[in-house]
């Protein structure tokens, strides 16, 4: 190989996924939220700062940094990303799904459809499929992604439940809810 393809071949590896897609997410637009209840009484929202990600021939994938992990309070925010998703062994999850995107691009701008997807939440080491019902909007060159209800997710299908205990502990509570409803409002562009 001479060095003009080993520098096209590295220069090709380099490129980040968001640059090869079809759409690349718009994390400005996009949004990942999950609730929290603790003492069996007190709701709380809180969401991801930034996503990032991308659909390429129908392959969607979004990688939830998290580290960005915002609850509106700074220490609860670091004890989350320290206690809970042990962001120095695990500083991502990442969503993987497959899309028709034939029937997507079928959709007239303005236009709407609600379809069941698969996709894959990868986790704190651990893997777990889900099939969600979602609409999916055309607006212009933009695919606007809802969940049409929350997903509960379980802290123990990802190993989490000894970190939500040790964030009850270190909160003097008397319990925090380990199943969570997670929402999501994603929007991906040309």
């Amino acid at each position: 190989m001479n060095s003009r393809h080993l520098m096209a071949a590295l220069l090709a590896t380099l490129i980040s996924v968001p640059a090869l897609a079809d759409h690349a997410l718009v994390g400005a637009k996009s949004d990942i939220r999950f609730i929290s209840v603790k003492n069996a009484a007190i709701a709380e929202v809180h969401h991801f700062k930034s996503l990032s990600g991308g659909i390429e021939d129908g392959a969607v994938s979004v990688t939830i940094p998290l580290v960005d992990v915002e609850t509106m309070i700074p220490i609860r925010n670091e004890r989350m990303q320290k206690m809970l998703f042990e962001t120095e062994l695990y500083p991502k999850a990442t969503l993987t799904a497959a899309v028709d995107m034939d029937k997507v691009m079928a959709l007239q701008s303005g236009d709407y459809t609600t379809m069941d997807v698969n996709f894959t939440l990868d986790l704190h080491g651990s893997s777990k499929t889900y099939t969600s019902a979602v609409t999916v909007a055309r607006l212009g060159g933009e695919i606007h992604v809802s969940t049409v209800q929350p997903l509960v997710v379980s802290a123990a299908d990802f190993e989490l439940t000894a970190g939500v205990e040790r964030l009850r502990e270190i909160a003097g509570l008397q319990n925090i809810a380990t199943q969570v409803p997670v929402t999501a409002q994603l929007v991906f562009a040309r």
